[in-house]
């Protein structure tokens, strides 16, 4: 046999070893993917969603609160911040809401918040916020960008969509 015949043997039976080899590999990733997406379905099933379809798990929120006003009921997941913590602590609440421009609702809670530590930030549809400069809380059903004074709070994990619709008295109380 010729050498360049021997080379070719050689590199073909290579490209076949590898080929056979990253198809195993493959199968095993594709076998362990699935393995894992199992588990996330299973995990995922004992979560709420947000609108945007972003799983939240309510075991692990630690500040849950509802506002509600007539069948309306918005629930938020608040964040760990110092502004969250001194709002959580004044509930339950009942205020009148206003329209604020074309994208919130706002209230005042009855104390000014901490904002010790606090970060300002976007807020898109669903967000829940604190305007310090008016004592304010604002819930939007537009999207608002960053903002000096105005810190998020947490989102919607439950019917962002009709924060639009309330008006007049709310109720406002801790879920957990």
């Amino acid at each position: 046999m010729k050498p360049k015949n021997i080379f070719l043997i050689v590199l073909m039976l290579l490209t076949f070893l590898t080929g056979c080899a990253s198809g195993t590999k493959a199968a095993v990733q594709k076998e362990n993917s699935n393995i894992g997406q199992q588990t996330e379905t299973k995990a995922a099933a004992k979560e709420n969603k947000t609108e945007t379809g972003e799983p939240v798990d309510m075991n692990k929120e630690k500040m849950v609160i509802k506002v509600s006003s007539g069948e309306t009921e918005i629930l938020f997941a608040l964040n760990e911040s110092s502004a969250c913590k001194s709002f959580y602590r004044q509930l339950p609440l009942t205020v009148v809401v206003e329209n604020y421009s074309n994208n919130e609702k706002i209230f005042q809670p009855p104390k000014k918040l901490d904002c010790s530590s606090v970060q300002e930030g976007d807020c898109p549809v669903g967000s829940i916020a604190y305007f310090s400069p008016w004592n304010n809380i604002c819930m939007y059903y537009g999207n608002a960008p960053r903002y000096s004074g105005l810190y998020v709070m947490g989102k919607a994990v439950k019917g962002a969509g009709q924060i639009g619709k309330l008006s007049g008295q709310i109720k406002i109380e801790a879920v957990k």
